[in-house]
């Protein structure tokens, strides 16, 4: 049986710069598929064997056709038992879709800058979160964020600014991540400077949080989790190795 394929949900509006995390995926021996949605650009069938959806400057309650088709894209891909992960808006639109929209709001105060998070008892015993230190430092950037008070919601991390900054759906292989573990310090800071326009615009000077940029290895073992957990799943239903 073939591989399937992994579907990548570009929610960025201008391109951004190859992450930590594309270029894992790179090498992972994964066909990854990649969609725009801001450009109107979505799968025609939900055959895939994981899911990741990116960060974006737009949120999960903006009143936007393509964000509205990814709240009708997710479900049906859920209903598959895909495993999907997203980061930042890409996990309150996970959130929002599949949870409730109420599940996700505007914070009274931009998070931003390193901060340390803390696992919770509950992520002991989740797959993405093995080799992961109870605490640890990375990067935060959003004004956005998922309530903590979800019935078929498990928050697996959480930090003094933030209830929820690791939550995995209770019904399926679905989890989302409101930190930055997917770049490393050169990227955060390239993605900084590319973007200074559009942050200055949202009120936040650039200079404040390009000393702050750092590279949270143990941040990213939730991703590199992941992906094996998709790749094992894929050899495990095909019989094939990547």
């Amino acid at each position: 049986m073939t591989p399937k394929p992994f579907l990548y949900l570009y929610n960025w509006h201008e391109s951004q710069r190859e992450s930590r995390f594309d270029r894992a995926l790179a090498t992972s021996g994964l066909a990854v598929e990649v969609y725009r949605t801001n450009r109107n650009e979505f799968p025609v069938d939900y055959d895939f064997c994981g899911v990741y959806l990116s960060p974006s400057f737009d949120s999960a309650y903006d009143d936007l056709p393509w964000v509205q088709r990814l709240h009708e894209l997710l479900p049906k891909l859920a209903k598959r038992k895909i495993p999907m992960i997203g980061l930042c808006f890409g996990c309150q639109v996970l959130a929002s879709a599949l949870v409730s929209k109420e599940a996700v709001f505007k914070r009274a105060e931009h998070e931003g800058g390193h901060g340390i998070i803390s696992l919770t008892t509950a992520a002991k015993a989740d797959p993405i979160c093995r080799h992961v230190p109870e605490m640890f430092d990375v990067f935060h950037w959003h004004s956005d964020e998922v309530c903590a008070n979800r019935d078929d919601m498990e928050i697996l991390a959480h930090g003094s600014n933030c209830n929820n900054h690791l939550w995995r759906w209770r019904k399926g292989p679905v989890w989302g991540v409101q930190p930055h573990p997917e770049m490393d310090a050169d990227d955060l800071r390239q993605w900084l400077t590319q973007n200074r326009t559009r942050i200055r615009m949202a009120g936040h000077d650039v200079d404040d949080y390009l000393p702050q940029c750092l590279t949270s290895n143990s941040g990213f073992t939730v991703l590199e989790n992941f992906i094996q957990l998709v790749i094992e799943r894929n050899t495990a239903v095909t019989g094939t190795t990547n």
